[in-house]
């Protein structure tokens, strides 16, 4: 695991007051989650919780229209991704980059023949297991899922795994759903429950594919990795309608980008999705980091540290309206 990733507020002594840095968007009402966990509390820390997150699994295959031996949860998408790293270990795998680190980490520590690619086309002959976010972290950038369908479809000799991450913050037409991509054999798709309800201190996603492909990565995941407090938060959220409005918050990451677009010396680079890259003509992004932090508690992600970027590079996700204003008058101030 890299250090660098978003969200390091654990890191600044200053109190951070608008957060850029981390892929979730917060402005979400938790007072039910909140109550419903309070009240989950008193059993849930004093028995052991259930060692499949079964009663989670018939939810997930219920509202995705599939059966439970297409579906796997786990302690976040990351902990898929090593699981999947694990049990394909030895394998040629190709990834999309720029892109998470944790693919790159995960294939290292389990044998896996690395190569990169900057995108689908270039892929070596010889891949075995292609990894691939869609809508793609750091940039935001997604394939159409049309094409990817016959992508994968063409390429029955390659396994596909495909992080749907973000697949709540964009429009259909670039995300599968659990039963479209049980259409492919060889694709695998995960998904993080701790994106689509901001509840990463839960840790929270699932993997959906094949039931053949479920019980081979099933093999190596440990009993309980899946705390009951996740458990009982995802079932409560399945049952709850998400007041989000996707057409505004892109629209809103839109008119932030254009603002950004218009400062002197940096571009706001195109997405598909909430979050998207800045590139700056001839600065820092740590200097930039560090002025927003010191100045304005206002924390984004520098960016260096991806596969294929420089020192150029953040990222940054949408917030309110009031606080992205905030960040455009701010990053205005040090330009």
């Amino acid at each position: 695991m890299i250090n660098g990733h978003g969200d390091d507020i654990y890191h600044h002594s200053r109190e951070i007051t608008g957060n850029f840095s981390s892929n979730i968007y917060n402005r979400q009402d938790f007072t039910g989650l909140h109550r419903h966990l309070c009240a989950c509390v008193p059993a849930a820390i004093h028995s052991y919780p259930e060692p499949d997150a079964h009663s989670l699994v018939e939810l997930l295959a219920e509202k995705n229209g599939i059966q439970p031996s297409g579906v796997l949860v786990t302690n976040g998408a990351v902990e898929a991704i090593y699981l999947i790293a694990q049990t394909f270990r030895g394998k040629k795998s190709c990834i999309i980059t720029p892109t998470f680190s944790e693919y790159e980490d995960a294939c290292r520590i389990n044998g896996h023949r690395l190569s990169f690619a900057p995108s689908l086309y270039e892929i070596d002959k010889d891949t075995e297991l292609v990894w691939l976010c869609n809508p793609n972290n750091p940039d935001g950038y997604a394939y159409h899922k049309q094409l990817l369908d016959s992508f994968i479809a063409g390429r029955p000799d390659i396994s596909f795994v495909i992080d749907q991450s973000y697949e709540a913050f964009a429009d259909s037409q670039y995300t599968f759903t659990a039963a479209e991509g049980l259409n492919h054999r060889n694709a695998i798709l995960l998904h993080s429950m701790t994106k689509s309800y901001a509840i990463p201190g839960l840790r929270l996603g699932y993997i959906t594919a094949c039931d053949e492909h479920i019980r081979a990565i099933a093999t190596y995941r440990m009993p309980w990795s899946v705390n009951q407090l996740a458990i009982e938060a995802g079932k409560y959220l399945l049952g709850t309608e998400r007041s989000f409005d996707l057409p505004a918050y892109l629209a809103e990451t839109n008119r932030l980008a254009t603002a950004l677009n218009a400062i002197d010396g940096l571009a706001a680079l195109p997405t598909n999705t909430h979050f998207f890259l800045c590139k700056l003509e001839n600065r820092s992004a740590s200097e930039l980091k560090e002025f927003l932090i010191s100045s304005h508690g206002i924390l984004i992600r520098d960016a260096a540290n991806f596969r294929g970027l420089d020192e150029r590079y953040f990222r940054i996700a949408t917030q309110s309206p009031e606080e992205n204003d905030v960040l455009i008058i701010a990053i205005r101030e040090w330009i």
